[in-house]
């Protein structure tokens, strides 16, 4: 991998579909229609990836009404884990894409909720699934044979990530002014300069450098 490439997600792209090509032939006996593969932001606090449930993706020679590509998309801040963890976030994308083409629903709660359909397909293509308490039939791993086949594919290809926005805290609108009753010792506080009369003293506040 030269300079240029470390700059670039089309290494990672075409190794993601590469996988999924082999993925195809080796666990769903090559029943897949292959979909648009993406690497994009995660918009959904904590998704490694998704699959859509429409064809998001078309060419713009085609004219007819059901043409298209479903999309496979890979969060881009989770495109470095450990090689078998990503493999097996594509293999679970790939079962929804096996379902979507078989009409069955396994999802609900807007694609969060992971169903035993889900999982009983899953476990036919090569993961394990295990239930989370919120997400359902979601957590994802290998299962023996699919390790075994990982550990033969080369995963250098996946060195860049997207670093999540640090985002400052902001500090009200500014700095602040402090004033103080000679009399009394009133304090307030102001992010402009101001005029202020104690009402117990009936003195104005001084501005304290």
């Amino acid at each position: 991998m030269n300079g240029n490439d470390k700059k670039s997600l089309g290494s990672a792209i075409a190794a993601l579909e590469s996988l999924f090509q082999q993925f195809n032939l080796k666990f769903f006996a090559g029943t897949l229609e292959a979909p648009v593969i993406a690497v994009s932001p995660d918009t959904t606090s904590g998704a490694y990836g998704w699959c859509t449930t429409w064809k998001a993706w078309k060419s713009k020679d085609d004219e007819s009404k059901d043409g298209g590509f479903y999309e496979i998309n890979m969060c881009a801040e989770h495109l470095t884990r450990p090689f078998e963890e990503l493999c097996g976030t594509l293999l679970h994308e790939m079962v929804h894409l096996d379902n979507i083409g078989k009409g069955i629903k396994d999802t609900s709660r807007g694609g969060t909720y992971h169903n035993k359909r889900f999982k009983e397909t899953a476990e036919q293509h090569g993961l394990q699934i295990d239930r989370d308490s919120k997400y359902g039939w979601t957590v994802t791993h290998l299962n023996e044979e699919a390790k075994a086949f990982v550990a033969t594919l080369d995963g250098s290809a996946f060195q860049l990530f997207r670093q999540k926005e640090t985002r400052l805290k902001k500090s009200g609108s500014g700095s602040s002014r402090k004033y103080v009753c000679p009399c009394c010792g009133l304090i307030i506080r102001a992010t402009k300069e101001v005029r202020v009369i104690c009402g117990d003293c009936g003195v104005v506040l001084e501005l304290e450098e």
